[in-house]
């Protein structure tokens, strides 16, 4: 379906929201005006993390708001084991545009000192913008085809996880014209890192796919939160305990790890999730916050291969 490109996030009503589709050239601008010290500046960091919620990269929102982990903050705090706490670097996996893991990092610098570091990881960090004419096509680092639009008009073209045939006609005669797509050239790419955590030295940005293992990352982290990424909405059970295995080594012994979830509550969003200790070669499970993380079985059969 054709949608209206809207330079803020589509409104929540579905009959209206349905036809609307957010605008990736947005992003850029707020950055701009963030860079400038906006006065509105608190509205434009929402706004940025609004606009980046109607994105769907590989099967996944990239759906983030200030203010969603705050069980999982208050996890880390509790069983981050003392030994590690000082100078401490955590991982935040999937973490989106990282406005999450800015405040994961004050909350950790207030408990444990200001020399507590942190690494974003997200698999998509930048929008690849391309032209042809009238027609630009926004896509993934993987060469993922994202959003295509012509002026104001928009056609989302990036599929569900696991689905088949996602796409409507309209999005597969655009996809089949492989002389169009073909002909586009490269014009810039979009971060999709918010601006105030590309303004914070303490927060490093890393590109990494959960399920490929990053061996110069062993024994580096004292934590690692997992939220709203490792799931079996998303992942199959093999590709889970694959994940699991590969943030075992990346946590020091006796490292924390906190996997979450949030969902939709008539009063707002809920979070469930569980919290592990690297112990050996498994995990042994400490608590759980909600309901517990619907991949407990998986965590606690994972381990290092």
């Amino acid at each position: 379906m054709i949608q209206l490109v809207v330079g803020r996030a589509p409104p929540r009503l579905p009959v209206i929201a349905e036809r609307c589709i957010a605008d990736p050239e947005a992003l850029v601008e707020i950055a701009r005006r963030l860079d400038r010290a906006d006065p509105e500046a608190g509205a434009l960091a929402d706004r940025f993390s609004a606009i980046l919620h109607d994105l769907r990269i590989g099967g996944a929102w990239k759906r983030t708001n200030r203010g969603r982990l705050k069980r999982t903050e208050a996890m880390l705090c509790a069983h981050i084991e003392p030994g590690l706490r000082s100078g401490m670097t955590f991982l935040d996996l999937g973490a989106s545009d990282g406005i999450t893991t800015l405040e994961a990092l004050h909350i950790l610098r207030r408990a444990f000192g200001a020399a507590v570091g942190a690494v974003l990881a997200d698999v998509s960090l930048f929008l690849l913008r391309f032209r042809r004419g009238p027609v630009v096509e926004y896509r993934a680092v993987d060469g993922e085809p994202v959003m295509a639009r012509i002026g104001r008009f928009g056609l989302r073209l990036a599929r569900p996880r696991h689905a088949q045939h996602a796409h409507n006609l309209l999005c597969r005669l655009y996809l089949e014209s492989g002389w169009l797509r073909r002909a586009m050239q490269a014009e810039t790419m979009i971060p999709l890192v918010h601006p105030l955590v590309r303004g914070e030295p303490g927060i490093a940005v890393l590109e990494l796919d959960c399920l490929v293992r990053e061996e110069s990352l062993q024994n580096r982290f004292a934590a690692i939160r997992a939220s709203n990424v490792l799931n079996l909405g998303y992942f199959s059970a093999a590709q889970l305990h694959q994940a699991v295995a590969n943030l075992h080594l990346y946590l020091k012994d006796g490292g924390c790890l906190v996997v979450s979830r949030n969902h939709d509550h008539p009063d707002g969003e809920v979070e469930n999730g569980s919290v592990w200790l690297k112990d050996g070669r498994g995990f042994r499970w400490v608590e759980d916050f909600g309901v517990g993380s619907e991949i407990k079985s998986v965590v606690e059969g994972s381990g290092q291969r």
